[in-house]
């Protein structure tokens, strides 16, 4: 019997004392930490740390895109009186399966860049002149900064597919659809300013240690093009159980 790259990862991760390694076997931390600042900070918001806790609630061969489709077409027939004749197919697509998907805590540190209110209402407060009137002088004003960090926490979705033969476009375009579908959903955290029950999201596509010869396609550029998606490309051996 031949297991394959995608039996030993599921097989490994369905142990629940193994799940705690995952961030760590896969790198998900450092990657955390260049997507997240990426993703997220922006829109007066800037990113100063990422912090993962231990990943939890695993779920094994997902299927995604499995909604039905209708297509056909009409014809317009020439009788008297008039009749539309249709052919209509019923049918799906062929689904899209994650290998693996594990929830994630998220802790974020973050930096509000915001503007400053003028006005009766806003965040300014005058503080004196520069000299008593008559004379010519400047206003001056004191503003309230509160240099601290927000800290916000997130329970993030962690989408990890295994593969042993490469191929990064195909594999790109199969976690394209899955991210479509999971980020049309109301419940992801598009912005920092979203709402606190909405959820951040981690694709992960895993291939075995040594699979990529240097030539003519290198590991580095594996997953140097996968992070320009916003996606982690890891190689690793995994452990024996």
């Amino acid at each position: 019997m031949t297991i394959s790259f995608g039996d030993q990862v599921l097989a490994y991760f369905a142990v629940t004392a193994n799940q705690a390694q995952f961030a760590t076997l896969t790198g998900l931390a450092a990657f955390a930490t260049t997507s997240f600042t990426s993703k997220y900070g922006q829109n007066g918001f800037q990113v100063t740390s990422v912090t993962l806790g231990a990943a939890s609630d695993f779920r094994f061969q997902a299927p995604f895109n499995c909604e039905a489709r209708l297509s056909g077409f009409r014809e317009r027939r020439s009788e008297q009186p008039p009749r539309d004749w249709y052919q209509l197919k019923l049918g799906r697509e062929a689904p899209s399966w994650v290998d693996v998907i594990a929830t994630v805590p998220v802790q974020l540190a973050v930096q509000p860049l915001g503007s400053i209110q003028l006005g009766p209402t806003g965040g300014l407060t005058q503080a004196g002149v520069t000299d008593p009137a008559p004379t010519v002088h400047d206003l001056q004003f004191q503003v309230t900064v509160d240099p601290s960090a927000l800290t916000l926490n997130y329970q993030a979705s962690c989408f990890v597919f295994a593969t042993a033969d490469p191929s990064p476009v195909n594999d790109l375009q199969r976690i394209t659809t899955v991210r479509r579908i999971v980020e049309q959903d109301a419940t992801f955290l598009a912005s920092l300013d979203g709402t606190s029950d909405q959820t951040p999201n981690f694709f992960v596509q895993l291939y075995p240690a040594g699979v990529l010869a240097a030539t003519p396609v290198s590991q580095q550029a594996v997953v140097a093009a996968f992070a320009a998606s916003d996606t982690l490309a890891a190689f690793l051996t995994v452990p024996n159980i």
